[in-house]
């Protein structure tokens, strides 16, 4: 499994990480690798941001915010603690949907960046008060459309996947009652990846004996009462019931196809 680190401990990171970009100017260097993310939330000034685009750059460890309604984006550095204008024009989108920041931008500083205890990033721009923290995450019982409606990635990651058919044809032709609970953590890349592809699973077995429920866990979910019931060490987790019965749960390489795991298991 990845390990998948809090906002806060993403911003704690950068302070006490070394690295080349401490001792080198912004502007003589691109900065690429920032990806979109949903992971997060913006407020100005008490108000969700939502024409607000954030991007995570892990290699940097830097974020990059975009508003539509600005015409500069803002840079936010943990590791100096320094909020930056950026040049919109210094902006390039990669074939592979990233952004770069290229060589040569001049960078403006805009505002001082301070972090609170639970991960939360403030800091004040032309007298704006901003504020950048992890999305809550999901937790307890959860259907397909709840997870869709938190995260639209799990809804196109889940329509690009193509479940094997013959495992599918399997699965579809159980006459026992199979249950999968897909334990998950929406704050996990791992399980960003993986959810969606049982997501589509159970849309292809809508209509038989097969039936899929998803369990969000919280961070450092070690004393959640449900993941303790089943001990579940790690997500994404899936437990396989075969009328009633544990037969076996969807883990690791088990993820890989699913939907061969889970037929492998309820058939063998």
């Amino acid at each position: 499994m990845r390990t998948v680190r809090t906002a806060a401990a993403r911003f704690m990171v950068a302070l006490l990480v070394a690295s080349v970009l401490a001792a080198t100017p912004l502007a003589a260097q691109t900065l690429s690798g920032f990806t979109a993310s949903t992971d997060y939330l913006l407020q100005i000034d008490g108000q969700p941001a939502t024409n607000a685009k954030i991007y995570w750059s892990q290699a940097s460890r830097m974020f990059l915010v975009v508003l539509k309604d600005q015409p500069t984006p803002l840079l936010l550095e943990p590791m100096s603690r320094q909020v930056k204008s950026v040049p919109l024009v210094k902006l390039a989108t990669r074939p592979d949907g990233t952004v770069s920041i290229l060589e040569g931008a001049v960078m403006t500083p805009r505002g001082v960046l301070a972090t609170t205890p639970d991960g939360i990033a403030t800091f004040v721009v032309d007298g704006r008060g901003y504020q950048l923290q992890e999305k809550p995450p999901l937790i307890g019982w959860q259907t397909a459309e709840a997870i869709s409606a938190y995260n639209n990635l799990y809804t196109t990651r889940a329509d690009a996947y193509k479940p094997q058919a013959t495992a599918l044809a399997d699965l579809k032709k159980q006459t026992a009652e199979v249950k999968v609970t897909v334990y998950f953590g929406s704050w996990c890349p791992f399980c960003q990846q993986k959810v969606p592809m049982m997501m589509r699973i159970a849309r292809e077995l809508a209509a038989s004996k097969v039936k899929v429920d998803f369990y969000g866990l919280p961070h450092g979910f070690s004393n959640d009462a449900q993941a303790q019931r089943f001990n579940v060490k790690s997500v994404p987790t899936g437990i396989v019931f075969k009328n009633g019965k544990e037969v076996g749960r969807i883990s690791a390489d088990g993820w890989a196809a699913p939907e061969a795991t889970l037929a492998k298991l309820v058939t063998g």
